[in-house]
């Protein structure tokens, strides 16, 4: 895992789970979503539109989570930014997750196997093009390590987070964003960030996820 302490840090963007009731359920999820500027997935011919997602409580804690649930399904929400983000040196994010469930063998390298509880997508405008790097969740893989899919572009990367077990709870991370572009992609400039996605799958395997994403947040930092 890649980690840097924070000092002086100035939020840039976070994850807005506040809400009147404090609670969504999945019925009203996409307007919730759609009212906080993201957007739903494009993919082919259809929207993929969350359909059992919600807020609600976090597992064993008050404080409100995104509750990523999936049977036998996929969901992907991005949130663009406008303008993009200058990435430079000391764009971070901080993330804190729990799985409680995920689809048993999943394979992120092996595309009959592509289900993650979470995947935190990142997507660079640089002067080679369009990339999408992708922290995200899988036990079939080492933490730290750099996953490419069988079916997806080269331009599309997975870097592995660390495992949550529940027994452990919650723990806050820290990626530093042009560090972790350079270890998936090479020593090239990540140029500026133009948006950040959520995804949590299992259609591939036809399980079941669950997921609580307590926090996620980009900040700039002073070493």
């Amino acid at each position: 895992m890649v980690s840097s302490p924070v000092s002086g840090d100035t939020e840039v963007w976070r994850l807005d789970l506040a809400t009147e009731s404090r609670e969504v359920r999945p019925e009203a999820f996409p307007a919730w979503m759609e009212a906080k500027g993201f957007q739903p997935f494009s993919y082919l011919f259809f929207k993929r539109r969350p359909k059992y997602w919600r807020i609600g409580p976090c597992a064993g804690d008050t404080q409100p989570c995104l509750v990523l649930q999936e049977k036998s399904s996929s969901s992907h929400i991005i949130y663009p930014f406008e303008p993009a983000l200058t990435v430079g040196d000391a764009l971070v994010v901080e993330l804190a997750y729990l799985v409680k469930v995920q689809p048993t063998g999943a394979g992120l390298d092996q595309k009959d196997k592509e289900d993650a509880p979470l995947r935190i997508f990142l997507s660079f405008e640089t002067k080679d093009g369009l990339f999408h790097l992708a922290l995200t969740d899988s036990a079939a893989h080492a933490a730290g390590t750099v996953v490419k899919s069988e079916r997806e572009p080269d331009t599309i990367r997975f870097y592995m987070l660390p495992d949550r077990p529940e027994i452990e709870g919650y723990e806050t991370s820290i990626f530093p964003v042009k560090t972790i572009f350079q270890k998936v992609f090479g020593q090239k400039d990540p140029g500026e960030l133009i948006a950040i996605g959520i995804k949590s799958d299992s259609n591939n395997l036809g399980g079941e996820s669950l997921t609580y994403l307590k926090t996620l947040r980009l900040i700039r930092y002073r070493p």
